[in-house]
């Protein structure tokens, strides 16, 4: 039996007597049976220095909570911090308790180390020498990142930013045309392609003939035709089947060198999970980490970002991100209703990252 469902198994028993508790000490939520993390205040993200941990059952009180109600903020016996609403039995109404920290992604308050702004200058000006456009990127990676409710919606004005309306410089920016009727949000890349692990996008046997020269690469393809100034990079999900962690990162390596040395800025995401390869998944993601500190280049933590969603984000094939329930035009809604799904989130720490990033080149404003 997988290890949520026992979870909701134990809980059917576990709840008859919260309730009970409920009536008696006026809880507003009690813990899930398993220990669970408090995150320290006032940064609700997994990445979050851990407080203390929380007993099975333990009784608290919800004292605040993100706008899309997936973090809340609780008082405990041993103190105050953040806790996924998804692990506790909430006995109130959440709408009515007070925002006092952002939504899922990334924390607003996060900025790109200085070696990495540094890093991402250099790269920016080499790729200006180059002849790459300042206002464009690529998407890199498998059918993920190929699928149409990744950023596609925005090209045709499918988005509410909700809470995010920050976010709408960078929608700006980043919607220069490439092609005709295609800026980088709506543009099909090359080098993005169904059941893609690592080592398609360096293989010329899976480029476009059509469209890419004798023995080029779809990554050297891409960035040939679009001449991007940063790349969205995540692979991973189908490496996880193929290959180890040391393959896998000598395949990524060979990604970011690359996009180094073609002036393209290297966004390299961590990959959601993939039911049945957890421990891999979670291997990968630290050859990810790793990385992203050895090239001092972005790391967009999607990933963990995924952790706090209903089935980690994803849809019922336990391997692709979650669709809303408005398909494309609920994908690029951000309004804190619709802050539930996997390409809902892809799409919002996706736009999140462009916009750190754009305001760490050294472009003119």
């Amino acid at each position: 039996m997988p290890y949520r469902n026992l979870c909701l198994v134990i809980l059917l028993l576990l709840v008859p007597a919260c309730r009970l508790l409920a009536q008696d000490n006026s809880p507003d939520a009690i813990v899930m049976p398993m220990d669970v993390r408090l995150r320290a205040h006032p940064v609700p993200t997994l990445s979050s220095e851990t407080s203390f941990f929380i007993d099975p059952g333990t009784p608290v009180e919800i004292i605040g909570r993100t706008a899309d109600r997936t973090w809340v903020q609780v008082r405990a016996a041993d103190g105050e911090g953040w806790v996924v609403s998804e692990y506790i039995v909430v006995f109130i109404d959440l709408p009515p308790v007070p925002v006092t920290a952002d939504s899922v992604g990334l924390d607003r308050g996060y900025a790109l180390p200085p070696d990495v702004v540094e890093q991402v200058g250099a790269i920016y000006r080499r790729g200006q020498e180059r002849g790459n456009r300042p206002n464009v990127f690529s998407k890199v990676g498998d059918s993920i990142s190929e699928s149409p409710h990744y950023l596609r919606p925005i090209s045709r004005g499918l988005y509410n930013l909700g809470d995010f309306q920050y976010l709408q410089g960078v929608i700006d920016y980043f919607s220069a045309e490439i092609a005709r009727d295609a800026n980088s949000f709506g543009n099909t890349s090359i080098a993005a392609g169904t059941g893609w692990s690592s080592d398609a996008v360096i293989s010329p046997e899976f480029a476009d003939p059509s469209l890419c020269s004798a023995g080029e690469t779809p990554l050297a393809c891409e960035y040939r035709l679009v001449r991007p100034s940063l790349a969205l990079i995540m692979f991973g999900t189908n490496d996880a089947g193929h290959f180890d962690p040391i393959t896998y990162e000598y395949k990524l390596q060979q990604i970011i060198e690359f996009s180094i040395e073609q002036g393209v800025i290297p966004v390299l995401s961590t990959i959601p999970v993939r039911l049945g390869y957890e421990d891999k998944v979670a291997r990968f993601n630290q050859v990810v980490v790793k990385n992203t500190t050895q090239y001092h280049i972005p790391l967009w933590d999607y990933g963990a970002a995924m952790t706090t969603l209903p089935n980690f984000g994803l849809d019922t094939d336990g391997v692709h991100p979650s669709i809303p329930a408005g398909g494309l035009k609920g994908a690029v809604d951000f309004r804190a209703t619709n802050l539930y799904s996997g390409y809902v989130i892809r799409n919002l720490t996706a736009l999140e990252m462009l916009d750190l990033v754009w305001k760490a080149m050294p472009v003119s404003r």
